[in-house]
């Protein structure tokens, strides 16, 4: 009785579309090493931001000033900072914002950029002249900058961060998503669905969409690298997350001002940064293949 059921939800999720397609997706990503390498990262640093609180040795705020700027120990891996507080500790609960304000963001802006950009292509017309002209003033400004000053007026902070990222990333999903949609619409089964009588409204978002979603999780998994960068970023210049909070950007700006001293106190949460930020590019070049009809064809 106990391997019966195992085995029918094995068939049963064999015999559904949806999940052969994220198995054979997974397979392709598979067979490259470095994808591979790349995925247990992420993982890793996914991890490591949940369980904070029990993998940190010390908290992150703990001073002590009589032990500021020691080289790697055993108490401390990874030594400490100018207060004397564990930079290995800082890292841990650095990744928490870092990775945790990084997916925020990408889904904040998805959800902003998609139905705008999907609107505009099924529409079109005046429609989309009027989205795409406002979308083409966002995207005519330096995306940093303009995160810069969102965020300063907002009170800066974690949360005025994540906002000011947010109403800047969603340009370029909202553009992807119209190209994609200006094709979609014209194909037979969205076709077949207007004939049908189906409504504007059910064709978009629930015949169009769905079939246009690939090009929307490339960009996602691309996308997150570059939040945690910007993030990084605006922490770093002072209007992102504000001292003496653990962030990743905070404490490669706090380590600057000592670099010809410790420059350790830099560059370890400037290394960590590179790492995550490149594992997602990885994982998002690697998903763009493996999602690919013709590859797919290919391996198949």
């Amino acid at each position: 009785m106990s391997t019966e059921k195992p085995q029918g939800l094995r068939k049963r999720l064999a015999g559904n579309p949806q999940f052969r397609e994220l198995a054979f997706t997974f397979r392709m990503m598979r067979k490259s090493k470095i994808t591979v390498a790349a995925m247990i990262v992420v993982a890793v640093s996914y991890l490591v931001a949940i369980f904070a609180p029990i993998l940190s040795p010390y908290a992150p705020n703990f001073q002590h000033l009589s032990q500021a700027f020691l080289g790697p120990t055993q108490a401390h891996p990874v030594g400490t900072d100018e207060l004397g507080r564990d930079i290995l500790s800082r890292l841990i609960w650095g990744s928490r914002i870092s990775m945790i304000v990084g997916i925020i963001v990408v889904v904040v802006s998805t959800a902003i950029g998609l139905p705008v950009g999907a609107v505009s292509g099924y529409f079109g017309g005046k429609v989309d002249e009027v989205i795409m002209r406002f979308t083409d003033i966002v995207i005519s400004f330096p995306g940093i900058v303009l995160a810069i000053l969102f965020a300063y007026i907002l009170g800066k902070g974690a949360i005025a961060a994540f906002i000011a990222l947010s109403l800047v990333n969603w340009t370029g999903i909202a553009r992807i998503t119209r190209g994609v949609i200006l094709l979609e619409k014209e194909k037979e089964y969205a076709t077949a669905a207007r004939v049908l009588g189906k409504n504007s409204f059910s064709i978009l978002f629930g015949e169009i969409i769905p079939n246009s979603i690939q090009p929307v999780i490339v960009w996602a998994s691309l996308s997150i690298g570059t939040a945690i960068v910007s993030l990084a970023g605006l922490s770093f210049i002072g209007v992102g997350v504000q001292p003496p909070t653990a962030d990743w950007g905070s404490m490669v700006s706090e380590g600057y001002a000592y670099l010809v001293q410790d420059p350790t106190l830099a560059i370890a949460p400037g290394l960590v940064i590179i790492i995550v930020s490149l594992s997602f590019n990885i994982i998002g070049d690697s998903l763009q293949d493996a999602l690919d009809p013709q590859l797919r064809r290919q391996s198949g």
